[in-house]
């Protein structure tokens, strides 16, 4: 009994100073890691805007936003900080967009994807993909951006933030540059079809105008996950109907469905004023 509680209290005070040697070398490892990031964080940045002075940083729920500016203070573009998860673990970046709004650069902070098939995510062949498109761009999988053969939760999961995060860049900084807001009042009696990309794909809506106003809004096709699509649709089409607007309120938890039929009913009305010819509602197929 002795040598069981003397192996107990030894095992205890090894434990105790292992513990406290990994403090104690995370004390000093810690600043050292962070003041590497800052250096490398700053680099990137004097590589993708050469002339930035100073930056401000606006924080929005899980993203972050430096707004960056020259030395006469005039605004060169933003990066943005965000994460997806990834197939091991959530995967850090950061995001260059210019003053327009156009991606400049794609660049991964942190990951811990598998090597040689995770990974691909921070290789120029996935990477590239993104430079150029803008942030009202919907980043269709398959249309607009490619996920990875053998690569696919990775890739898709980035793809998928990165919509989300320059939705936000677009609803935040660069109001002034979305469509031009719809004339509902002009649109023809009818009922007119359109679709706008959801969080898994499409989402088609068969939208009813009477004397002017929107009086129905039935969503006819989709490939949403039920629980998403079910909080999008208790709360954006009621709205629509009711403010008879498409500037609405999308911070639901199901952020990116409001989104989709959004864009889908903006499409339909489009369609609509252009002279378009009406099409009768489908059948739902969620």
């Amino acid at each position: 009994m002795r040598e069981i509680i003397r192996l107990v209290l030894t095992l205890v005070a090894v434990s105790a100073v292992a513990a406290a040697l990994l403090a104690g070398v995370d004390l000093i490892t810690a600043p050292v890691i962070a003041e590497r990031q800052e250096a490398d964080y700053r680099s990137a940045l004097e590589e993708y805007f050469p002339a930035v002075s100073r930056y401000e940083t606006r924080e929005l729920e899980e993203d972050s936003f430096d707004l960056l500016y020259d030395s006469a203070g005039e605004l060169l573009g933003i990066m943005a900080s965000s994460g997806a998860q990834g197939y091991e673990d959530r995967i850090s970046y950061n995001l260059a967009l210019d003053r327009d709004g156009v991606i400049l650069g794609l660049r991964i902070v942190e990951h811990s994807e598998t090597q040689g098939v995770g990974d691909i995510i921070d290789k120029p062949e996935f990477q590239d993909q993104f430079l150029g498109k803008h942030c009202l761009d919907p980043l269709q999988i398959g249309k607009d951006v490619d996920t990875i053969s053998g690569a696919t939760i990775s890739t898709q999961a980035m793809i998928l933030s990165l919509r989300r995060l320059l939705a936000a860049a677009a609803d935040n900084f660069f109001e002034t540059q979305r469509e031009a807001s719809l004339e509902i009042t002009a649109v023809p009696d009818g009922v007119y079809l359109g679709s706008g990309e959801g969080y898994s794909g499409e989402i088609e809506v068969a939208v009813t105008v009477e004397q002017g106003k929107i009086v129905d809004l039935e969503i006819v096709a989709h490939s949403e996950k039920p629980t998403y699509l079910a909080e999008a649709a208790a709360v954006i089409p009621p709205q629509i109907i009711a403010e008879q607007t498409l500037e609405i309120d999308t911070l639901t938890g199901a952020t990116e469905s409001s989104r989709g039929i959004i864009s889908a009913v903006r499409e339909a009305l489009t369609k609509a004023l252009q002279g378009e010819e009406e099409s009768e509602g489908g059948e739902n197929d969620g």
